[in-house]
């Protein structure tokens, strides 16, 4: 009897961790990308790719006017 419940206790949490990690493994033979237990780096990726391409004089542009100019006083 002690038996089949540590079997039963291994299966019970065995079988939904299988199942995840077959699942996994169908959708990345399927072509899949950045699944759950197989990230890439995709969207990592394109985000650095973007901001290599920002050249860097297009980092200073016009000043804009300070928060203490006298019409934000007023306003506030």
């Amino acid at each position: 009897m002690n038996l089949f419940i540590e079997n039963a206790q291994l299966i019970a949490i065995a079988a939904p961790v299988l199942t995840l990690a077959v699942l996994n493994l169908l959708l990345a033979l399927g072509g899949e990308r950045g699944t759950l237990l197989l990230p890439s780096a995709g969207p990592f990726e394109a985000v650095r790719r973007a901001a290599s391409r920002v050249p860097a004089a297009a980092a200073s542009g016009s000043a804009e006017a300070p928060a203490n100019d006298p019409d934000f006083r007023r306003a506030a």
